[in-house]
């Protein structure tokens, strides 16, 4: 990727955290304590000053995921997994919100100014995303790959590196299995509310609390669907796989830390023993989200071979960034 490139997808990465903080910050301001919010986002019913809240977990996740994301495109060779998979994983998170903001709880008890400031982010935010995966096909170098990083000295391109075969077959495995997982989960919520109910938890008719959250069963089949392509690509190998498992990580840790969250809040914790097995199972699965995400951070960290006939010649400085 050109060098102007890697500057406007980290531009595009901070103008979506900036959106995240300003709607987390709203938040902040509305709450009777600071500590009310991190609650909310841990699915608490702490109410907010003026009845409404806007941001959910999904907000100080992205903020985070972004963060690393705008610094690593300014400095990593896989600036072009990084903005694709954020992109991608932006879109998907994003959508929901379009029409949720039309439903009939959002409408009667939220004022239009707010709606109309809401509706905008989430269009901006939505834009955003496409953005990132624009730069990424219009800042491929002349004869060059969209995985290639900024050129070396010499004239060369610091492609990014592919996972090592350990550590991409473990991230592999582990992503499949998390994936398997959510599926497993919701196919479960499925068979035992009918389809009615889970259609509605899908699109968050009449299920959401804030503005900005996504739908919970939308939100577990677009982790399944992003870590099942991260699982195929770190089987594969790819020169991608290393940006999109460790992208995908960020939402399903979030995920997996908000509800053991919960649970610690509201004393689940100290009386497992006495919980019936399906929330016992749902933590087990929460910790095992916990677990898996830092398993495959770890396994993808390392740096593996270069794509065929892409290596840097000799006397090239290749990147020193881990992603």
């Amino acid at each position: 990727m050109r060098p102007g490139a890697h500057r406007t997808g980290a531009a595009l990465l901070a103008a979506l955290a900036g959106l995240d903080l300003v709607w987390i910050v709203r938040d902040f301001s509305k709450a009777a304590d600071v500590t009310d919010a991190w609650w909310m986002w841990s699915g608490l019913l702490f109410r907010a000053q003026d009845g409404i809240w806007t941001s959910s977990f999904v907000e100080p996740t992205l903020l985070v995921l972004y963060t690393v994301c705008a610094v690593t495109a300014l400095l990593s060779s896989a600036t072009a997994g990084v903005l694709l998979s954020a992109g991608a994983l932006t879109v998907l998170l994003r959508v929901p919100t379009l029409w949720n903001l039309n439903a009939g709880w959002v409408q009667g008890g939220v004022s239009d100014g707010l709606r109309t400031q809401v509706l905008i982010s989430d269009i901006a935010m939505l834009v955003l995303g496409v953005a990132l995966i624009v730069t990424v096909f219009a800042g491929r170098r002349s004869g060059a790959r969209a995985g290639d990083g900024p050129p070396s000295a010499g004239g060369r391109h610091d492609v990014p590196a592919r996972p090592t075969p350990a550590g991409g077959l473990a991230a592999s495995v582990l992503l499949g299995a998390v994936a398997a997982v959510l599926v497993a989960w919701e196919i479960r919520a499925w068979a035992e509310q009918g389809w009615g109910p889970y259609w509605e938890h899908f699109t968050g008719d009449g299920t959401l609390v804030t503005l900005l959250a996504v739908p919970e069963s939308w939100y577990g089949w677009s982790l399944a669907l992003l870590a099942s392509a991260g699982a195929a690509a770190a089987y594969r190998g790819s020169p991608f796989a290393r940006p999109l498992g460790m992208t995908v990580c960020a939402p399903l840790l979030g995920l997996g830390l908000f509800r053991l969250s919960f649970a610690a809040k509201a004393g689940l914790l100290e009386s497992i023993g006495t919980l019936g097995l399906r929330d016992r199972l749902s933590m087990a699965t929460s910790l095992f989200e916990v677990l898996v995400s830092l398993a495959v951070l770890a396994a993808l960290a390392g740096r593996g071979e270069e794509a065929p006939g892409t290596a840097p010649q000799p006397g090239t400085i290749r990147s020193f960034s881990s992603a």
